[in-house]
């Protein structure tokens, strides 16, 4: 009897023992399994992470490129500065790519693709720069604003016809009209022509009222109008923008005013717009309007690319 009693405790311990060992080796397993499970993860991310990166290289390279051959076909010295700049931007690339995978990890990497990155949009920007002056100093754009100022002027004349009010003889008139569209150079911050929208920070507009001995002497307001490519006048608060009556009595949106005592002389003026927001204009064709005391006197078209 107390034979079987020991055969039975030891089965029992037997059975315990089988017991944990099942459940370790169950344990164990799934360990095992979902350790493996995060590092398929792990690996998943990365490879996502590295084809994110290199579809962001490529996007970014092409709006590089995009940026500089917006003004191919203008003549062949500023082709081949285009192709200058496409050349390098594009060499750079490969250069880009091969640090982005050499960077995971890697600090010494990682700065080196950064400076690297830097260095592409600053070299970006010097091709805009000099493609910006070959515009400007050959005035590439001469005949597109010509032409653009030719139709306003017979629109102009249209809307002259429909003033039979007004008497023409004592009409002021602005003309020796020269609207510049100004940036800020990068390395003294001072101002110079520009033909690129984005790099314009100001509008310059000189002009002259001209001698008229009939018309009244007195004070006298002019309204300067610049129309953005989307048919809506540009301004703000802060260059005390607001509206004013024609002579045909419509409300009309100006960008900014200046009053002049007007004596019959010939008054030689300057008005300035300054744009504080560098998303404001956009590449287009502007028209520069300019009001003496209701009535429209010049229209001027500017073109920026």
């Amino acid at each position: 009897m107390e034979t079987e009693k020991k055969e039975q405790k030891n089965n029992r311990g037997i059975v315990i023992l089988l017991l944990v060992l099942l459940i370790g080796s169950i344990g164990m397993n799934f360990f095992l399994w979902s350790s493996k499970n995060k590092e398929i993860t792990v690996i998943q991310n990365k490879v996502d992470t590295l084809v994110v990166n290199n579809t962001n290289l490529e996007v970014d390279v092409k709006s590089k490129v995009a940026e500089l051959e917006v003004f191919r076909g203008k003549n062949d010295s500023l082709n081949h500065v285009i192709d200058q700049g496409v050349a390098r931007i594009q060499g750079m690339e490969s250069e880009i790519a091969v640090l982005k995978k050499q960077s995971k990890g890697n600090a010494t990497k990682k700065k080196e693709l950064e400076a690297k990155i830097a260095e592409l949009d600053k070299l970006t920007e010097e091709y805009l720069e000099r493609i910006d002056q070959l515009v400007t100093e050959n005035k590439l754009l001469k005949k597109e604003n010509d032409d653009l100022t030719t139709n306003l002027t017979a629109a102009n004349s249209d809307k002259a016809n429909l003033q039979d009010k007004v008497n023409t003889a004592s009409m002021l008139k602005t003309e020796y009209v020269k609207v510049t569209p100004m940036k800020k150079k990068l390395l003294n911050g001072k101002l110079e022509e520009t033909a690129i929208a984005k790099k314009v920070v100001k509008f310059s507009t000189d002009f002259s009222v001209m001698d008229n001995k009939v018309a009244p002497a007195g004070k006298k307001t002019v309204y300067l109008r610049i129309v953005a490519p989307d048919g809506k006048v540009i301004g703000g608060p802060e260059a005390s923008s607001g509206k004013f009556k024609n002579t045909k009595g419509e409300d009309l949106q100006f960008t900014t005013s200046k009053d002049i005592d007007y004596t019959g002389a010939k008054t030689d003026l300057n008005m300035e717009y300054n744009e504080t927001s560098k998303a404001m204009f956009v590449p287009g064709n502007y028209t520069v309007e300019i009001y003496v005391d209701g009535t429209l006197t010049s229209a001027v078209g500017v073109a920026l690319k």
